[in-house]
């Protein structure tokens, strides 16, 4: 497998303060001091012998400060909220 750098830089100029990657989907989120949590699509470039790639795909905005911590679920299912 050839490696390569994943230049992600669409957090309005601010900081990536935290991010998560889930294998099976290839999902990349990424939180950051913008107050967004962005999706990615990371594409390993195997089949066509090129870098990796990373396209974007959608965003969780309007959280109330900057994202400091997010995870994927290890089962895949949602997390149930706290009582």
């Amino acid at each position: 497998m050839r490696g390569g750098t994943v230049q992600i830089n669409w957090h309005d100029t601010k900081p990536v303060l935290t991010l998560d990657f889930h294998p099976p989907s290839g999902i990349l989120a990424t939180g950051g001091a913008d107050f967004d949590i962005k999706l990615w699509l990371v594409t390993s470039g195997e089949v066509q012998k090129k870098t990796p790639t990373a396209s974007y795909q959608n965003s969780l905005a309007y959280h109330g400060s900057a994202v400091n911590a997010l995870r994927f679920s290890p089962s895949g299912k949602h997390v149930p909220p706290l009582p």
